[in-house]
């Protein structure tokens, strides 16, 4: 997500602390950010392992539940769906929570219900009990990973630093897209889904529900005043911002990029072993958008230090919609690799960017005020209306048996979605 809006609100927030308490105050108004990025690295690593084995994942397990329960293509794909739904649901009420209690049982609890959510699933008989049980699991990773960790960032890390902070913790779960898929699609072909499955449970109760107890936690409340403004000229109450066309052409902006990525992001592997590639083969793809994801992490954070966040998603989505006619060459017999190549070079780098650089639009254009409230709504409307794009993908090949409507489509949302993004601006004060 981008730094520039950062530093521009960072530093109106820090003049008018200084207004207040004066220099000295202002500077010691910090909480102490060697723990704050400690923090933050912590969070990257849950967001690692619960991403990783969980959304960035769940396309490997379309084929192999496909053939083990005899479902169709659309049946598969409503796994995601639910999965994404519940998890959609589960963000705004985080935010809420976490701007009113400690984060600590909210994010703990959630680990907790997407271990619970994935034992569930390695143990259901059919498609039906299976996609609940990735319902449930949904709902947990939502409470304990993208809203909650963005929230406790923006409480630690000064502001004209988060933009840094939240491509570290992307940039956590782009290395579980790297990792998991391929070492996932091994463990399936050596065992089985199932087996892979309640590993996944194992690994989020082991490893994440304690690192979340020991870490997640707020600064005291001395520490924030720099970070968290407490009055209405640096923020809007929520009733308010619902009122505010520019808070809703922001969640217009993230449901069409959204739609797009998801669709895609779901399908690539399916679509790969459709075009003649081996699901090894397709896994090693899927994990390279992963690894471009990581480099335009921070490439793109980079870039945005010396240009407005607005700025980069626009060039990024362009660059990220070329890369969506890319991958239609992927069956080419003379183009396909190098297709494949291009497309995860240019939509690998900038599909992510929307999650990169939303938080920094919103506080640039509302205010820190409620941010952890109307980021979860943001994040549950655009969600709740994206959720549904890996089912109606499967639907379209279902139907036209091609995965180039499908593709088509996506590209058409992220090029629709430049025009809310091209509207995103900050409000004179």
């Amino acid at each position: 997500m981008a730094r520039l809006q950062n530093t521009v609100v960072g530093l109106d927030i820090d003049a008018v602390a200084a207004d207040r308490t004066g220099p000295s105050t202002k500077a010691e108004s910090h909480p102490n950010q060697r723990q704050g990025w400690a923090l933050v690295l912590g969070l990257a690593v849950v967001l690692c392992i619960i991403f990783g084995t969980t959304l960035n994942s769940i396309s490997v397990f379309t084929l192999p539940i496909t053939t083990s329960l005899g479902c169709s293509n659309e049946e598969a794909a409503r796994l995601a769906t639910a999965f994404i739904f519940s998890m959609t649901l589960a963000m705004p009420v985080a935010g809420w929570l976490l701007d009113r209690i400690s984060p600590r049982p909210v994010m703990t609890a959630g680990a907790i219900m997407a271990a619970l959510g994935y034992l569930l699933a390695s143990r259901s008989p059919d498609i039906t009990q299976l996609t609940l049980a990735m319902a449930l699991s949904g709902l947990g990773v939502g409470a304990s990973t993208y809203v909650p960790a963005i929230t406790l960032a923006t409480r630690w890390i000064v502001p004209n630093r988060q933009g840094l902070a939240f491509g570290i913790l992307l940039s956590g779960a782009s290395i579980g897209a790297v990792i998991f898929p391929i070492l996932l699609t091994h463990t399936i072909a050596e065992v089985d889904w199932r087996s892979t499955m309640l590993a996944i449970a194992g690994m989020i109760l082991l490893i994440c529900a304690p690192l979340l107890l020991w870490l997640a936690r707020m600064p005291d409340d001395t520490s924030v005043v720099g970070l968290q403004p407490a009055d209405e000229s640096l923020g809007h109450g929520i009733g308010h911002a619902l009122r505010m066309p520019r808070y809703w052409m922001w969640i217009a902006m993230q449901l069409l990029l959204t739609l797009s990525s998801l669709g895609i992001f779901i399908a690539l592997v399916p679509y790969l072993i459709s075009a003649g590639y081996s699901a090894q083969d397709a896994a090693f793809y899927y994990a390279g958008i992963g690894a471009a994801a990581l480099i335009g992490n921070f490439t793109f954070g980079l870039l945005s230090n010396r240009w407005r966040a607005k700025n980069i998603l626009l060039i990024g989505t362009v660059i990220g919609t070329a890369g969506i006619l890319c991958l239609l060459g992927a069956n080419d017999p003379v183009l396909g690799l190098g297709a494949i190549a291009l497309f995860s070079l240019t939509w690998g780098t900038t599909f992510n960017l929307v999650n990169q650089l939303s938080p920094l639009l919103l506080v640039e254009a509302m205010g820190q005020r409620n941010f952890g409230s109307l980021l979860g709504i943001g994040n549950l409307i655009a969600g709740l209306g994206s959720a549904f794009s890996p089912e109606a993908v499967g639907y379209l090949v279902d139907t036209t048996h091609t995965y180039t409507l499908p593709l088509l489509l996506c590209g058409a949302l992220a090029a629709t979605a430049l025009l809310p993004i091209a509207l995103q601006h900050r409000p004179r004060t």
